[in-house]
């Protein structure tokens, strides 16, 4: 125990004058002897003794009073036997959820959102420090970059400057994040705060089992910091709240100049229905007629958009909900959507027929139109024709296609095989499907055209399976299948397949197929198809092209031999499969995966399957063939389009983005012969848009665009806190306490660095001494009257 004001201490010595004065002044008895006193001695002995213990009691009470009132005044502070740091500097580091749920407006009068709650306290804790106190801000929205300590004006700025646009993020990366940060500060007094609403998402199974594990490193921390749970959320369940929760394409693509379907789900979570409801479709910012909606309680509908875009190129599709509730952001969601010309695929078949599904291409002719051989009226992505090998080249003189398929074509000579090289060097794409009629020594040679050749990814071996094929020659055994292993997960079109747990591919069933032999197959997807990695937020350009003769692997048989392998050659690009595309070696034409597959390979081939619209804290890439020459509908710049350059100077090209109603930001570190614009990470939703600057040496700069869409997900949308049982099993894994109140957070932190005061409880105890003091001279002046 300590005393703040030690010299009032000694006021206890007044305890003496009470005990002078009893000792000066108790009373003298004058004795006298008469006849009958013999017969009192009994009584006035009895009576003696208690008079003397009711004299001395209030003696003690007497002395009692000035000491208490003295420690009272000197208010001694209970350390627990520990030294307490006291005013000592310290070190504050706070993690921030700046998710959308924190924008939410809590029921009351007050109408403030958890954000501005947060904001209001955390700057009332933060505004309480000293100059010689550290602060460190990190949010959920930029948790793994580097933290930085700043001082209380800074951090009191970038607290009022706090958005919430960013989506779902798990609690222990926070406190690890917090925790790496404190061990890095430079006070040895260290408190870390844990701001948050705590929504249910936030502390899942795996999150407990992240935070047991972190128990261990916190044990072995030299200074182990103070861990404070700050629970901006109550009662989140019976917030009135209606989102969009997502916007769907129908449509298998978006085909310039044909009407493509369009799908919104809205959610409301309130327990009356939302009734006239005003639904705003938007059209790359243009709004189309409003509709009226009502949603039953607890319930979600549908609204539809059938629209035709003319332009080619990326547009972005809203749908705005107007009305006020509990989470206004989620009201509104947009979709970019990659409108493409129609894809035109050349099938070469090797081995036609009359009859239905038995010629080399029928299943996939089928599977990249299905809606024109279904009769129905709607737009196929793709327009396929269908020749025989010997027509190659006078198709080819008509019309170069953005695609050639060849199935079971048994050899390639000639003036055909020239042609097709050149058209995969100027860019083209190739798709090669086997057969028993292949020619593998004539597909192994080198493809020549123009000064250059090239060879297939992979060079054609033995027909493998069983013993199916003696010499080469099919048997009339039927083999039992071969079981075929996993999809690349790195390849874009796959993931768009499904899941790599829910396995796509499993139920087919593989006969027989081609050994094929990659000339050096890469560890990842070296296209543009793979995603890059979320852990920079640096704005950059990197090529993401691996070397010419890269070969990767898409999919692969349980025994690791590759059926279908992809590279790049020249310009453009060459996909092999080791077995034909009907059902003569595999059951894949048979089965539901076949038809997605078939058009994903297709549509990535032809340049039209980006990644359009990405979860906040995803990253994306940009190809820079996406720039294509400004025109009236382009959503550029109007000032950078005027933008005029001197004539002396050289031509030049820049790159900028958009975003979220920040500055136009110049993209550095673009290079000649880089491919696309990679953007690692994003920290708050909105529409990007890129825009391409080409100066020239006359007249005013040519500016082309393209467009990004990052939103949040649904998630955020649906407000469920976290059972109070198991935050608070989180908490005591690290042991941690959980506060809902601004001020007991900072009395428990004052109690901590100062011990806790003494003083109220002394006060009181003063106040019944003096009334058992009153109490007990009155009851010692009844006696002594008696």
């Amino acid at each position: 125990m300590t005393l703040l004001n030690g010299l009032l201490a000694f006021g206890a010595l007044a305890f003496t004058i009470p005990l002078a004065i009893h000792l000066l002044f108790r009373s003298r008895f004058k004795t006298i002897d008469w006849g009958a006193m013999h017969l009192l001695d009994t009584v006035v002995r009895v009576n003696r003794r208690r008079i003397q213990l009711l004299h001395l009691l209030l003696l003690l009470l007497r002395c009692l009073l000035p000491v208490l009132l003295a420690f009272c005044l000197a208010r001694p502070i209970l350390t627990g036997f520990q030294t307490l740091p006291g005013d000592a500097p310290q070190s504050l580091i706070i993690a921030i959820d700046d998710s959308r749920s924190m924008s939410a407006r809590d029921e009351g009068d007050s109408g403030m959102s958890r954000m501005g709650r947060l904001q209001q306290e955390l700057a009332a804790i933060v505004g309480g420090l000293s100059r010689r106190d550290e602060v460190i801000l990190i949010r959920a929205s930029d948790v793994e970059s580097p933290a930085a300590s700043m001082g209380v004006q800074e951090a009191l700025r970038q607290i009022k400057a706090l958005t919430t646009e960013y989506g779902p993020v798990d609690l222990d990366r926070l406190v690890r994040a917090a925790v790496e940060a404190s061990n890095d500060s430079s006070h040895p007094q260290r408190r870390v705060i844990i701001a948050s609403d705590f929504q249910s998402q936030m502390v899942h199974s795996g999150v407990l089992e992240s935070l047991e594990r972190m128990t261990s490193s916190l044990s072995a921390m030299a200074i182990r910091p103070v861990i404070s749970f700050l629970n901006f959320g109550q009662n989140s369940d019976q917030l009135a709240n209606v989102s969009v929760d997502s916007i769907d394409i129908d449509s298998p693509a978006v085909v310039a100049g044909r009407n493509a379907r369009y799908t919104a789900r809205i959610r409301s979570s309130s327990d009356t229905p939302a009734r006239d409801l005003r639904l705003v479709w938007s059209v790359d910012g243009q709004p189309l007629e409003p509709r009226t909606i009502t949603i039953p309680p607890r319930s979600s509908i549908t609204s539809r958009l059938t629209r035709n875009i003319e332009q080619v190129g990326v547009h972005e599709i809203s749908l705005l909900v107007e009305h006020s509730d509990a989470l206004l952001p989620d009201n509104r969601r947009s979709i970019a959507v990659d409108v493409i010309r129609e894809v035109s695929v050349l099938l070469v078949d090797g081995q036609p027929s009359d009859k239905p599904l038995e010629g080399e291409t029928d299943y996939l002719a089928i599977a990249l139109s299905p809606f024109a051989f279904g009769g129905q009226d709607q737009p196929d992505a793709v327009r396929t024709t269908v020749i025989e090998p010997q027509d190659l080249i006078g198709k080819l003189d008509e019309k170069t296609p953005d695609v050639i398929i060849m199935a079971n074509v048994a050899s390639i000579e000639g003036e055909p095989r020239q042609r097709i090289s050149e058209f995969v060097n100027d860019g083209g794409s190739l798709i090669l499907f086997d057969g028993d009629l292949v020619d593998a020594d004539s597909y192994n040679q080198a493809w020549e055209a123009n000064g250059s050749s090239w060879k297939l990814p992979a060079q054609l071996g033995k027909i493998a399976g069983d013993s199916a094929y003696d010499n080469d020659q099919p048997t009339t055994d039927e083999p039992p299948p071969l079981p075929l292993g996993n999809a690349n997960p790195l390849y874009t079109p796959w993931n768009l397949l499904g899941s790599e747990d829910q396995r796509p591919f499993a139920d087919v069933e593989i006969y027989r197929y081609r050994k094929l032999t990659p000339a050096r197959v890469a560890d990842s997807v070296p296209d543009s198809n793979i995603t890059a990695p979320a852990d920079d937020t640096t704005l950059s350009a990197e090529p993401t092209e691996a070397g010419p003769n890269t070969v990767t692997n898409l999919l692969t048989m349980a025994n690791g031999d590759p059926i279908a392998v992809s590279a790049r050659r020249g310009r453009g690009r060459v996909l092999q499969f080791a077995i034909p595309c009907n059902t003569a070696w595999s059951s894949l034409p048979m089965r539901l995966v076949y038809l997605p597959m078939v058009q994903q390979l297709v549509l990535d081939l032809a340049g039209s399957r980006k990644q359009t619209t990405v979860d906040v804290g995803r990253g994306f890439a940009v190809s820079l063939d996406e720039f294509v020459a400004a025109s009236k509908s382009d959503l550029q710049n109007p000032k950078a389009s005027s933008t005029t350059q001197d004539s002396k100077k050289e031509p030049s090209v820049t790159y900028s983005v958009e975003y979220a109603g920040e500055p136009e930001e110049l993209i550095e570190g673009v290079e000649d012969g880089d491919r696309e614009l990679l953007i690692p990470s994003t920290q708050v939703g909105g529409t990007y848009i890129f825009r391409k600057t080409a100066s020239q040496k006359e007249g005013s700069a040519e500016v082309s665009s393209t467009l990004r869409v990052v939103e949040v997900p649904a998630n955020e949308s649906k407000l469920r806190d976290v059972e109070a049982a198991r935050l608070a099993t989180a908490a005591d894994l690290i042991e941690a306490n959980v506060y809902t109140d601004m001020q007991e957070l900072e009395d428990d932190d004052r109690t901590r660095r100062f011990g806790r005061e003494m003083w109220r409880w002394l006060l009181i105890a003063l106040l019944i001494l003096m009334i058992g003091e009153l109490l007990l001279q009155q009851r010692v002046s009844k006696v002594g009257a008696a």
